[in-house]
Formats: structure tokens, C-alpha cells, sequence
């Protein structure tokens, strides 16, 4: 019997009548509407701290540039180019730093929010429970 279903459902999957209790309540939309603003929040910190650091390294860069090929420095370039890259390296793992403390920031944030919708959610199915 190929194409015959063996099993056949008696009600539709999911029940239409089975409605989540909280699906009804105001604080669905807004929950929604916080996760996605923090989120976007938290893509915007990350672009404008990369481009940030991003034009600190050019600047740098090109401040290299010019001092290596002043005339004052000619016998220093090792040296001004030992200390560049020390200072990339520098630059380079206080940013990473940066980068995790604003990770850091935005995941107690959000841990704080979903505590919170999650202390109304059980207040507003006790509430429901109680009628």
C-alpha cells in the first residue's frame, strides 16, 4: 500500500484550538521588539569600535610611513620599525579586550532582560491560572 497513510491523524497537528496562554499578552511584541533593538545595538558598538580602531592603525600607518622616510631617520629604521610593530601588537590585544568587554556587557544585559520577562511571563500565568 504505497502512498496510503498507515497512521491517519484524527486532529490536525498543531491543534488549532490549543492556543498558548501566553501568546496573547502585550509583552510578547515588546519582548521581540528589545531583543531585536539590543541586538542591533550591539552590531552597531562592534562597527563603530572596529572603525574606530580601524582608522587609529591607518593613522598610524602613515605616521610610520613619513618617519621612515624623513631624512633624520635613515640609520633608525629598524628601530622605528621594531617599535611599530610593537605597538600594533599592543594595539592589536587592547583591542580584543575591548571587543570581549563589550560582548561581556551585552550578554549581562540581555541576561537581565530575559529575567525580567521572565519574572511577568510567570506573573502573568499565575494571574491567568488564578481566573
Amino acid at each position: 500500500m504505497h502512498g496510503t497513510n498507515m497512521y491517519p491523524m484524527t486532529t490536525p497537528w498543531p491543534d488549532p484550538t490549543w492556543v498558548p496562554i501566553w501568546i496573547d499578552g502585550p509583552n510578547v511584541l515588546s519582548s521581540l521588539g528589545r531583543l531585536q533593538t539590543d541586538a542591533l545595538k550591539a552590531v552597531l558598538r562592534y562597527q563603530i569600535e572596529a572603525l574606530r580602531f580601524a582608522k587609529s592603525r591607518c593613522e598610524e600607518d602613515l605616521r610610520f610611513l613619513e618617519e621612515i622616510w624623513s631624512p633624520g631617520h635613515v640609520n633608525d629604521t629598524f628601530d622605528l620599525w621594531y617599535v611599530f610593530w610593537q605597538n600594533a601588537f599592543l594595539d592589536y590585544y587592547t583591542e580584543t579586550g575591548r571587543f570581549a568587554d563589550i560582548g561581556s556587557r551585552v550578554a549581562v544585559k540581555t541576561a537581565k532582560h530575559v529575567h525580567e520577562e521572565e519574572k511577568l511571563l510567570a506573573g502573568d500565568l499565575a494571574a491567568q491560572t488564578a481566573m
